[in-house]
């Protein structure tokens, strides 16, 4: 199965779609007419008029990412953290993806894929609970913090 190489327009998604554009069907020969989906954010212009596998033309739209420092081998690198996206493949073995759904990247290269509207709340709520509980442990962190400050002074 061929790849198809896509890259970040420069502008926000809203200044590219909808966008409706063609390209030949690698098996068949046929021309293929496809619009994208409402916000997609990937330049297609390599892809327009070229031949191509109907199962890899795909959409997505961008989140802002978000990066932290994460130590992995001791020293702190720039990792993506809870990156979320939209993503359509029309013509997907997949039926579920034929239809848009959410994949978030929790970090760098680490997915969560395939997500209907249900799943995604799931996780948004799981993450939610997750920071409270972070809320918590800062709070406790504060108060174990000065009392340490306070027996060693």
């Amino acid at each position: 199965m061929t790849t198809v190489a896509r890259t970040q327009t420069s502008g926000p998604a809203s200044s590219v779609t909808p966008r409706s554009w063609s390209f030949i069907d690698r098996r068949t020969g046929e021309t293929v007419a496809y619009e994208c989906m409402d916000g997609c954010s990937i330049d297609h212009r390599r892809d327009e008029g070229g031949s191509h596998f109907r199962e890899d033309i795909f959409c997505w739209t961008y989140s802002q990412p978000l990066t932290l420092p994460i130590n992995t081998n001791g020293t702190p690198e720039e990792f993506r953290v809870l990156d979320t996206l939209i993503k359509v493949e029309p013509w997907s073995a997949e039926i579920a993806h034929r239809l848009p759904y959410a994949v978030i990247e929790l970090v760098d290269d680490h997915f969560i894929d395939g997500l209907d509207p249900d799943g995604l709340e799931t996780v948004i709520n799981t993450l939610a609970g997750r920071l409270e509980q972070m809320r918590e442990t800062h709070r406790r962190l504060v108060e174990v913090r000065a009392a340490y400050m306070e027996q060693a002074a």
